[in-house]
């Protein structure tokens, strides 16, 4: 008899955004925290409403919040009842959040049936969301488990990811910047180019005067790295910045006409680091899928 699997991510893998209907796929919420109120991500509070309130309140510092061990073992009741015998478990990165640590300590108090895999994404925002449907879809193609782990291990590093930040000021007040010290000073007049790392760290990666000029150099790198694969996807985020994010989806487009990729807002969990204007895009691999 076959194997019935679920996949569940995280919110802060942008996929409420998408135009979705898997019925095996669960979302296992974030929470926002602002002005001692609590936001289930998505559920409570979209992308729009939130950055809306970020331009009202220039001094407002949300911060994000972890599921609960409790919420996620929910969520594997529910698939046991529904008859599934085995599910893939995808979280941002670990050096991003204690996500992966806690489906880790809620899979080890789980006495149900399930088999469970928790899985470390070393991505953030739609990056992420696309290993999960790349784990639905090779789920649709019947491959075995183990064949789907290690394509997921070896694809989540095998990209790279790049994002222009209009203002450092949550990103440092919520302490996600890895090797920011040099930045600091000068955070209100540059534009830098972020880039995850294979640990799946936030790190600087160079420091951009203007916001067009970052999101040129951005494209630019990309477009190079593009040039010598023969099979790749892209995928783009934004913090409400849709005119940079269309510049970029501009120029990838002339460089490449028709090509694979997947765009969602950056959703409040994860824009309670990013602030307003930021844009991302990434691209991975695909050349020994």
């Amino acid at each position: 008899m076959m194997s019935k699997r679920a996949v569940i991510a995280t919110s802060t893998s942008c996929l409420d955004y998408l135009d979705l209907n898997e019925e095996n796929l669960r979302i296992l919420r974030m929470k926002i925290i602002m002005n001692d109120e609590s936001f289930n991500d998505f559920i409570d509070i979209t992308a729009d409403d939130f950055y809306k309130k970020l331009k009202e309140d220039t001094h407002l510092v949300p911060h994000s919040s972890m599921p609960s061990p409790g919420e996620l073992l929910e969520l594997l009741e529910e698939l046991e009842e529904k008859g599934y015998d085995e599910v893939f478990i995808l979280t941002i990165s670990s050096q991003l959040s204690g996500t992966f640590e806690v489906c880790q300590m809620a899979v080890l108090q789980y006495d149900g049936k399930l088999k469970t895999h928790v899985i470390d994404s070393r991505n953030a925002a739609i990056s992420e969301g696309w290993l999960s449907l790349e784990i639905l879809r090779l789920i649709k193609e019947d491959k075995p488990s183990e064949e789907i782990l290690e394509y997921i291990n070896f694809i989540r590093t095998n990209r790279k990811q790049y994002f222009m930040v209009d203002n450092l000021r949550l990103f440092v007040a919520n302490g996600r910047l890895t090797g920011a010290a040099g930045f600091v000073g000068s955070m209100f007049k540059i534009k830098p180019i972020l880039e995850v790392n294979t640990e799946g760290k936030i790190v600087p990666f160079m420091k951009i005067r203007t916001q067009k000029k970052a999101l040129t150099e951005m494209v630019n790198l990309v477009i190079k790295d593009l040039s010598s694969l023969d099979d790749f996807v892209v995928t783009y985020d934004t913090s409400d910045n849709i005119e940079g994010l269309e510049f970029i989806q501009e120029e990838m487009e002339k460089a490449f006409p028709g090509y694979k990729y997947y765009a969602a807002p950056i959703t409040p969990v994860v824009g309670c680091h990013t602030g307003i204007g930021t844009v991302g895009i990434a691209y991975f691999d695909l050349t020994k899928k």
